[in-house]
């Protein structure tokens, strides 16, 4: 059965009608959109470039990582840590022994005798005899530094800390041990010339001289005192330039590197530049350890805060930006090792206001490890593992508040790097050297 299905027409639409107020196209349907002249067309913006988009777009600041290092400072930490170092030592050691051993094995049998006129002995030389003592102040020398080194490994996997007076003790032993080491080194230099002297005029004699060396002996200690001098001398210049030339002035380079990782503090973005915008994510950043370990209860108020900036940081004028290379030239020019704690120690106790006060610092309260690796994370992201090692190290037993604002104080303020409480929080902030890492490059590309 088929049904007959008749369309229906929509309802009209009861709504307002389109409008028209004789605009200026009057011959156009008054619902059409406005027609775009050429006139109208040249009045518009014309849309950006395709490479205008990219060309435009403000390009965002590079985490820059500054290795103010100079060669010498390259090549030394390189060869300080390189396997180079283990070999020569392993070196010496195979030299001590096989002194000794053929010193005792052809002893008597390498002489010179000189007599007097009336056929007395006055001058005696037994080449084996003083190649046995060669030998074992080599030995003593090249042993004495592999025990150094094993209570230096020993040190760093210590897993307790210790407090102010085991430091004192520690640093006597040490100036001990180096004292100790120096003689050891002169005497080996000093008896490695003057067999050196022996072997080559050897047979330089003369009518009234009776000589007697077997062959075998001769030729080896010859050979092996040439090989000896060519690696001892350039390492032995290497240690006098180092100690009385190298040093004198690496403590400078030491201050700038510490001058340079205070000044990271401040650069949050770490684009080298302090700019008023570091200025607040730092103050954001201290008030994070205020609420996270500080004991203030309000923060310190905003003019208290641009006034320690402007003090303090800012050093080409009131909310200037200022490089990090600046700041650090600048530190470099007021920098006096007399009176240089005097000059920074306000900085560092303002820089402590913003998180702590000096009440709470006077009650010498105990700074526990959970709070010091939470310190570093919060202030600059430090690896909690690096973190926990160096407060075990080199942290003393107990660490407080006010002792960790002079660790800061000493950061900027003494050069000594021999000196165990000037380079507590510059070993916090160097980042630590992975077994990968190549020493010439900077640290911060060794994927620590």
């Amino acid at each position: 059965m088929s049904k007959n299905v008749h369309p229906i027409s929509p309802p009209e639409y009861s709504g307002p009608g389109p409008s028209f107020d004789g605009g200026p196209n009057t011959g156009v349907y008054p619902g059409a959109v406005e027609i775009m002249t050429p006139d109208r067309i040249a009045d518009t913006t014309p849309p950006p470039a395709y490479d205008s988009i990219f060309i435009n777009q403000r390009q965002s600041k590079p985490n820059v990582h500054h290795d103010d290092r100079n060669l010498w400072e390259k090549v030394h930490e390189w060869f300080e840590f390189s396997v180079l170092q283990q070999i020569i030592w392993l070196g010496a050691l195979a030299f001590a022994i096989s002194y000794i051993v053929f010193g005792l094995k052809y002893a008597g049998h390498c002489y010179r005798k000189k007599y007097d006129g009336k056929g007395k002995t006055i001058e005696e030389e037994d080449l084996p005899l003083f190649m046995k003592a060669e030998g074992g102040v080599l030995c003593a020398l090249v042993l004495y530094v592999f025990f150094w080194r094993l209570l230096f490994i020993c040190d760093r996997r210590r897993t307790h800390r210790i407090n102010k007076a085991d430091l004192e003790g520690r640093k006597k032993c040490g100036g001990y041990l180096f004292f100790f080491c120096c003689g050891l080194c002169f005497a080996t230099f000093v008896l490695c010339i003057i067999g050196a002297t022996k072997v080559f005029q050897f047979h330089d004699v003369s009518k009234n001289h009776t000589l007697k060396c077997d062959q075998e002996f001769y030729n080896f200690y010859h050979d092996a005192k040439i090989g000896q001098m060519m690696v001892l001398i350039p390492y032995a210049l290497y240690v006098i330039v180092s100690m009385f030339i190298v040093i004198p002035k690496a403590k400078n380079w030491f201050m700038r590197h510490k001058w340079r990782q205070w000044a990271s503090l401040l650069d949050a973005d770490q684009d080298g530049i302090i700019s008023s915008d570091d200025m607040e994510r730092t103050n954001n950043t201290l008030e994070q350890l205020r609420l996270a370990i500080g004991d203030r209860r309000t923060a310190l108020n905003a003019d208290a805060q641009k006034k320690w900036w402007n003090d303090h940081i800012f050093k080409r004028g009131t909310n200037k930006h200022i490089s990090v290379d600046d700041y650090v030239t600048y530190l470099e020019g007021i920098y006096n090792p007399a009176d240089m704690r005097n000059k920074m120690r306000p900085v560092i106790t303002g820089f402590f206001n913003f998180f702590s006060t000096p009440d709470f610092r006077k009650k010498n309260c105990i700074l526990a490890e959970e709070d010091f690796i939470k310190f570093w994370a919060i202030l600059k992201n430090v690896d909690k593992v690096h973190c926990r090692n160096i407060y075990i190290r080199h942290f003393l037993n107990p660490s407080t508040m006010e002792s960790f604002l002079e660790d800061f104080v000493a950061l900027v303020s003494y050069n000594d790097f021999f000196d165990e409480n000037t380079i507590r929080v510059h070993t916090v902030l160097k980042p630590p050297r992975s077994a990968t890492c190549d020493p010439i490059c900077h640290p911060s590309f060794c994927g620590v």
